[in-house]
């Protein structure tokens, strides 16, 4: 394996393996026209907007712990209605998804950005006055949802455009700020909560993704804007295609298993006598393995092919949630879980988009993206709710033993989708595809 420098990522090569993955001429030709720093003012850009946005729904946990063990202890009625809140967040992000993605396209990714950040920003502040868990659906899941919803594809996928003999490590370092941005807002939002309250800390978050988002906005671009296409063109015949279905299933059953864990671990090890400081100390170790992992897998897909890290990144997050969580039960085996699970979950939104542009093209990455993420929204809206009715059932103890066996098999579906798509391409193992 040849060293990495920064000449590699600077290099724009026209030698991918799929022509389906290839940048055009004139794509390439605006590319070389900007400077060179531009690229990287856009991944750090799109890397500062994940961390923002999916950094609060990665730690909406500790807000739900909180509330369900101090305001609402004695209240189990309004302590169902709190898991809805992140599956309505999940759910929105992936609801906007193909909308988003044609409206980056025809129009403009920074201002579709900047409209994201204040719908983000108006959503927690609205949340900050509310008393009753239902409010909070309206305001901290659905309002902020619709803001994350318009800000992750286009954040996902402008980086792309910028690269292609590198396009794993740009997209993986920027889908890599949804761990960092976990790792900082998880233990602040614990720190917030227990000193100030849930609303001081949602009214907290309004400033700091205002600030901070709106900077960002600024440099979020792509080398050339196709304002011929518009919603018209969009060709409903696609989902006739066997992979782009395939695709769209495989999503489908990552975003009804991804935030699962997230939500529920801290309670889980609540439950089984670790500390919540503690245990918000456990989703940071698992979010800095999410961002280990995101830069990992995208780095690795250059090498060994896109759609075999992806297979491989399903199968290990398959394993994680079958066999290492319903162990999680102390401190040790908590960090096995969290660094396993983070790493590997995390490393499929580096691929997933990558695995779009090898399947059906750079050129309509953003759409195509948006696409499945739309699909797939019943998927993040069924996933936590669930869960809930899982726990909530008789017989199922205290090692979540039940939801940990639905995670599994959610994720060895999206693997087995992942090795059909694979298999489309080649059958030899050995094969980098």
């Amino acid at each position: 394996m040849e060293p990495f420098d920064e000449k590699d990522i600077a290099t724009l090569a026209a030698d991918d393996v799929s022509t389906a993955d290839t940048t055009s001429p004139s794509t390439t030709d605006e590319i070389k026209e900007h400077p060179r720093y531009t690229r990287y003012l856009v991944i750090a850009s799109c890397f500062t907007i994940q961390g923002l946005s999916c950094g609060v729904v990665h730690s909406w946990g500790v807000q739900q712990e909180y509330l369900a063990n101090n305001v609402y202890k004695d209240e189990p009625k309004k302590i169902e209605t709190l898991s809805y809140i992140g599956t309505l967040m999940f759910f929105s992000l992936y609801l906007w998804g193909m909308p988003a993605g044609w409206i980056a396209e025809v129009w403009s990714y920074r201002n579709l950005c900047f409209i994201g950040v204040v719908i983000m920003a108006v959503g927690q502040v609205l949340a900050s006055f509310c008393s009753e868990p239902w409010q909070l659906c309206i305001t901290q899941g659905i309002v902020f949802g619709v803001g994350i919803g318009l800000v992750f594809g286009p954040t996902s996928t402008a980086p792309a455009g910028w690269f292609t003999k590198r396009r794993g490590l740009a997209t993986g370092i920027t889908v890599a700020g949804v761990g960092v941005g976990g790792l900082v807002i998880a233990p602040l939002t614990e720190f917030l909560v227990r000193t100030t309250s849930v609303a001081w800390s949602q009214r907290i978050t309004a400033i700091y993704i205002l600030v901070l988002g709106t900077i960002s906005c600024w440099f979020v671009r792509v080398p050339t804007q196709n304002t011929h296409r518009s919603f018209r063109s969009f060709n409903w015949r696609e989902f006739k295609n066997r992979r782009f279905a395939v695709h769209a299933a495989m999503v489908f059953f990552v975003t009804a298993a991804y935030i699962v864990p997230y939500t529920y671990l801290p309670e889980f090890w609540v439950t089984h006598g670790i500390s919540s400081q503690t245990a918000s100390v456990l989703i940071a170790v698992a979010n800095v393995a999410s961002s280990v992992g995101r830069i990992v897998t995208g780095f690795s897909a250059d090498y060994i092919g896109v759609l075999n890290s992806l297979a491989l990144s399903l199968g290990i997050a398959c394993v994680s949630c079958l066999l290492v969580w319903p162990f999680a039960t102390n401190i040790g085996v908590g960090v096995v879980m969290g660094l396993f699970y983070g790493f590997t979950a995390g490393g499929y939104w580096s691929v997933a988009p990558l695995a779009a542009a090898k399947l059906f093209g750079i050129e309509k990455l953003a759409s195509n993206t948006g696409t499945f993420y739309t699909v797939s929204a019943v998927g993040a809206w069924l996933g936590n709710p669930v869960g809930n009715a899982i726990l909530s059932g008789p017989g199922h103890g205290t090692l979540f033993l039940g939801m940990s066996i639905y995670i599994g098999v959610l994720w060895f579906s999206a693997f087995v989708m992942a090795v059909v798509n694979r298999a489309s391409y080649s059958k030899r193992l050995i094969d980098i595809v």
